[in-house]
């Protein structure tokens, strides 16, 4: 499947018109227990069409580099998105998994420039601009991943893995508001699922409940600076300790390049908070 992602990258690229836009970036992070991380996130999109290349690694002292691709497809009409999504972590140490999913989101007051959303798959980190003082955005998605971790003796161990999400954005005055919530079902639980939580900047190897996540953006405020902040609560299974995350930063954009910074506070209820460190830079065109 990385091969299949790589190549409809690849064609996407060279299917460029002059219509065509791009926007990608690169992001760092490196945080306790001598954990880092990198992820490319790649728009490559032509009038409606948007193909969304990524790739992200992890490392820490317990876990070998690993990686995970990913490729997400979307239609980006005025009044809504339709999207689908496909992805692969390729097997280190044992585990690997699978995952598919799709999103839609609806555009209540829609206006004109850019094609990103306020909240959900679609949102890239900016401003978006609406008719009048007020821009809405609602939508929900799913994602279905199954985690796999071999075994030298026995069956396999498999857990698979049901994501369903809504979420909402608003653009009022001066702020760009968000917020989404994340519930989790699980068939058997054999393997420990590891990934991304929403609003968590680094993969964590949990069952998890149910996450919410609510961010403001205060866009404007700075010349070609956006400062933000966001809170992320997250629940788990067989009784771990709910976790709680604080999250602050900043979008710089100089027109065709951007680059942010943010510090995120893990809190999982041991005595010592984690903290982690992000710092990425981007083109657009």
């Amino acid at each position: 499947m990385k091969k299949i992602i790589i190549a409809v990258a690849m064609l996407a690229g060279l299917g460029l018109n002059a219509a065509a836009y791009f926007d990608g970036g690169v992001t760092g992070i490196s945080g306790p227990h001598g954990y880092s991380g990198t992820k490319l996130d790649l728009v490559i999109g032509s009038g409606n069409l948007a193909i969304e290349p990524s790739m992200a690694s992890y490392k820490s002292n317990a876990i070998d580099t690993t990686r995970v691709y990913g490729l997400r497809g979307a239609w980006e009409a005025e009044k809504y998105t339709i999207a689908g999504l496909v992805g692969t972590t390729p097997e280190v140490n044992g585990y690997s998994n699978n995952f598919f999913g799709g999103d839609v989101t609806f555009s209540l007051t829609p206006g004109s420039g850019g094609h990103s959303r306020l909240a959900g798959p679609g949102s890239r980190g900016g401003a978006r601009g609406g008719e009048g003082v007020t821009r809405i955005d609602v939508g929900a998605g799913f994602k279905q991943t199954m985690h796999t971790q071999t075994r030298t003796v026995g069956s396999d161990l498999k857990t698979s893995q049901s994501e369903g999400s809504l979420f909402a954005g608003a653009k009022v005055l001066m702020l760009n508001v968000s917020a989404s919530y994340t519930g989790y079902k699980y068939g058997d639980d054999n393997a420990t699922p590891v990934g991304f939580v929403p609003g968590l900047s680094f993969a964590l190897g949990a069952f998890p409940k149910s996450s919410v996540n609510f961010k403001v953006d205060l866009p404007a405020t700075l010349p070609m600076l956006t400062p933000f902040v966001s809170y992320t609560g997250t629940k788990y299974k067989f009784g771990v300790k709910d976790s709680s995350a604080y999250l602050l930063g900043a979008y710089i954009d100089l027109s065709m390049v951007t680059a942010n910074v943010s510090y995120q506070i893990f809190d999982s209820g041991a005595s010592k908070n984690d903290n982690f460190m992000s710092i990425g830079a981007g083109v657009k065109f």
